[in-house]
């Protein structure tokens, strides 16, 4: 049975179920106030890696000096927090990109 997270419509709180694959999503309520007036929402994963990255080491040396000409990036590299490696630069532009597409999820999400 998978685990599904719930954003209710009616108190704006998130519920967590487990979902048999024959119950109708009609049939999930709110843990909170029991409404049925809920949406599945698309639940951030967090896991960790037991084989090789796909962008080794090799493929980040190639974009790398691509990132730091790239206009919306060059700034980041030339004046970005002091003492950081690029290695260090890179990843915190790969949060920041990780937080805007959780935004564009929520915003996508429809509205009441």
């Amino acid at each position: 049975m998978p685990l599904y997270e719930y954003g209710c419509y009616n108190c704006d709180k998130i519920s967590e179920k487990l979902v048999r694959l024959t119950k109708p999503a009609s049939e999930t309520t709110c843990d909170h106030c029991n409404s049925t007036d809920v949406v599945k929402l698309v639940s951030k994963v967090n896991f960790k890696v037991q084989t090789k990255a796909k962008y080794d080491d090799d493929f980040l040396g190639k974009a790398l000096p691509a990132m730091r000409k790239k206009k919306e990036t060059a700034q980041f590299f030339a004046e970005g927090p002091k003492g950081m490696s690029d290695d260090a630069k890179m990843s915190e532009l790969g949060e920041k990109i990780g937080g805007q597409v959780d935004k564009m999820i929520e915003r996508s999400l429809p509205k009441k």
